[in-house]
């Protein structure tokens, strides 16, 4: 039994695990998110019930968002029929550990707050919660999350009600995201979305609103949906030689592979760094971490750090040395002295782009641009690519002429790949940010001319 909301109610609890183990006679775990403050109390209700397993998370990484502290259960189970035996002292021995791990980590304590209370309104699961707030900090909105949470019950109820786990909760998550953040609704549109319009993932448990599903796959919205009924799926699948041969010898073993085939781009980027060594040519070891914090009072900052190789993997600089006190560290990149251009993730074939309109900055020009150019900006933060894939050309370059709806660029933001076109014809004039470079939002991707 699974509460990944929070939501469950002890009683219910007690209830659920009597009637499964009637049912079918197996041992029965639970597994209760903190996030609404229910979960110890239905853990002793399911334990009453026969409930063979809890789970839990040592009291350093526990309550808010995570399960509820094993310590806290262990010790309430004490001198009762269900007495796990399990020794405290060395519960809090293994505590004290990760707890020092948690601060030299600068990882938050987990809290219930009013927000996470709520739960019983917004119905929004732990796991999806700490999702949409690290989606809206590196959007800098996190004033914007109690207008994202009410924009995804209305989200939820325009599409039918789908249940909020995954992956629906991340589809539903991410367009409530991106609709109050434009301020246009369903004006970017992943393409996750679109598919389960289409009926790919299932028929949706409510009805769907006619007007949003139009307005997502257009006039032909009912045509569409019946022939992925009628084909099971609106595009052909590469099966899963297809995949080896097309991740090639990147994949070592068939896991690779499979994580090729459900997250292409990610798992591509992560395979051709794997291969370079940048484990050990980029991110310090564990070893090298001691020798960073083995003097107290000369620690160094490990967030730091973590900054400065994204700095790093991003620039052409091939080589950072760090000095504190006593303390060095050295971060170079995998084959530093040759080529220290970091390839952008390839836009996989099973893998669709959403066109997004770039901003643009009308007006004089300035910052010693001419005048008369405009600037096709960053829709919002994230990674721009200048390509499709590491291997293919840019999509526009100096001198291009360019027309309306023309893609320049790609940017990567809440783990989609968003093509950034633009609005008017013109000639390209300069290309202003570099491949694979952070951008914020509003940023200046290429200069144009309009002709």
């Amino acid at each position: 039994i699974k509460d990944m909301a929070g939501m469950l109610t002890p009683f219910r609890t007690e209830r659920m695990v009597c009637e499964l183990k009637q049912a079918i006679g197996l041992p029965i775990q639970v597994h209760c998110h903190y996030i609404g403050g229910m979960a110890p109390m239905n853990y002793l209700k399911a334990v009453e019930a026969g409930a063979a397993t809890v789970d839990t998370a040592v009291v350093a990484l526990a309550f808010g968002n995570s399960q509820p502290a094993g310590e806290m259960i262990v010790a309430a189970l004490k001198e009762s029929p269900f007495d796990t035996g399990i020794d405290l002292t060395l519960l809090f021995d293994i505590a004290h550990y990760w707890e020092e791990v948690r601060e030299r980590n600068h990882v938050k304590r987990g809290t219930t707050s009013l927000l996470s209370m709520e739960v019983f309104s917004h119905q929004v699961p732990g796991g999806m919660m700490s999702n949409l707030l690290s989606q809206l900090e590196v959007q800098h909105a996190l004033d914007r999350l109690p207008d994202v949470l009410d924009e995804i019950a209305v989200v939820r109820a325009e599409v039918g009600y789908p249940p909020l786990v995954t992956p629906m909760s991340q589809i539903v998550g991410t367009q409530a995201v991106l609709n109050v953040l434009t301020g246009k609704r369903y004006s970017i549109v992943p393409t996750e979305m679109r598919d389960y319009l289409l009926g790919k993932y299932g028929k949706s448990p409510g009805k769907m609103k006619p007007a949003i599903v139009q307005a997502v796959l257009g006039p032909d919205a009912e045509a569409l949906r019946a022939a992925a009924r009628a084909t099971g799926s609106a595009t052909a699948q590469p099966g899963y030689d297809e995949l080896a041969a097309e991740i090639g010898d990147l994949a070592r073993n068939e896991e690779d592979v499979l994580m090729y085939a459900l997250f292409p781009n990610e798992a591509r980027a992560y395979l051709e760094k794997h291969a370079s060594g940048v484990e050990n040519a980029v991110f310090m070891t564990a070893d090298e971490a001691r020798v960073v914090r083995e003097e107290e009072g000369n620690e160094m900052n490990l967030d730091q750090i973590k900054e400065l190789v994204a700095t790093l993997e991003a620039s052409e600089v091939a080589e950072i040395c760090i000095e504190e006190g006593d303390s060095k560290v050295t971060l170079r990149k995998a084959g530093a002295g040759v080529s220290t251009s970091i390839p952008a993730p390839s836009v996989a074939s099973n893998t669709s782009a959403v066109a997004v309109p770039g901003g643009v900055a009308a007006g004089v020009a300035t910052d010693g641009h001419e005048e008369g150019w405009k600037a096709v900006t960053s829709p919002m933060v994230g990674t721009f690519y200048a390509a499709p894939s590491p291997d293919d050309p840019p999509f526009v370059s100096v001198g291009d002429e360019v027309k309306a709806g023309q893609t320049v660029g790609i940017v990567e933001a809440m783990k989609l790949m968003n093509e950034v076109v633009i609005e008017e014809d013109g000639i390209i004039r300069e290309s202003s940010v570099q491949n694979a470079a952070a951008v914020e939002f509003a940023t200046p991707l290429v200069w144009y001319e309009p002709v």
